[in-house]
């Protein structure tokens, strides 16, 4: 067996009870040292013949830990958050080929990030929600928008159509409104002076709409 041992491990009809066998012969005993701070695991193995040998291999990991999802793509998230909403950011996810940690379940590797996906890591890991980053910025709701302009919140919505107002989405249904720091637009008669021809000075990153206001109407 001295002479044969590689040629036997090394033959693929030595099925692996046999393999069992042949280490029994040479090995005394192999004592494991998990190293948990760096995922890996020392193996000291002491031979028949006295001689110990140290070998060093990366710890399986649990069914918990090959789910979880990595931290880069938590970090990323966290930085999409201020520029976008649950469902764009799983788009984003998706189209950089980013994939969930549930992917690595049987069955599952074409998993996709979804919506609820997304606003669930942002709740598991802490991050700072888009509504409350916003309103950091300065943001304001609807109604306060709409109390600090003196207009109805209707009319509020239709100035952020035309962009004079514009608003910034926290999530599928819901914004939150950003004035403009000088010059705020004022209520007018649109007979004389349209929403859309207001709205021409204003710069922002909402793109305008046809007005459909009707005639006369006070805004």
């Amino acid at each position: 067996m001295t002479v044969d041992f590689n040629k036997l491990w090394a033959d693929p009809d030595t099925p692996d009870r046999e393999r069992k066998r042949l280490l029994a012969h040479i090995i005394e005993d192999a004592t494991l040292i998990k190293m948990p701070a760096e995922g890996t695991t020392k193996i000291h193995v002491r031979f028949k013949g006295g001689k110990i040998q140290t070998l060093s291999t990366m710890s399986p990991k649990s069914s918990a830990q090959q789910v979880k999802t990595p931290p880069g793509i938590v970090e990323l998230v966290d930085k999409l958050l201020d520029k976008h909403i649950y469902s764009e950011i799983a788009e984003l996810l998706n189209e950089q080929g980013y994939r969930p940690g549930g992917s690595a379940r049987r069955g599952r590797h074409g998993a996709r990030f979804t919506a609820l996906l997304v606003a669930y890591l942002v709740h598991r890991y802490g991050l700072r929600s888009r509504y409350d980053r916003l309103r950091d910025r300065g943001m304001l709701t609807k109604r306060e928008a709409a109390a600090r302009l003196n207009i109805h919140e209707t009319t509020l919505a239709r100035w952020a159509e035309h962009g004079l107002v514009a608003r910034h989405a926290y999530n599928a249904h819901y914004c939150l409104y950003e004035i403009p720091a000088s010059n705020p637009p004022r209520k007018q008669c649109s007979r004389w002076n349209r929403l859309v021809d207001r709205a021409a000075p204003f710069k922002t990153a909402t793109v305008p709409k046809p007005s459909t206001e009707a005639e006369g109407a006070v805004v």
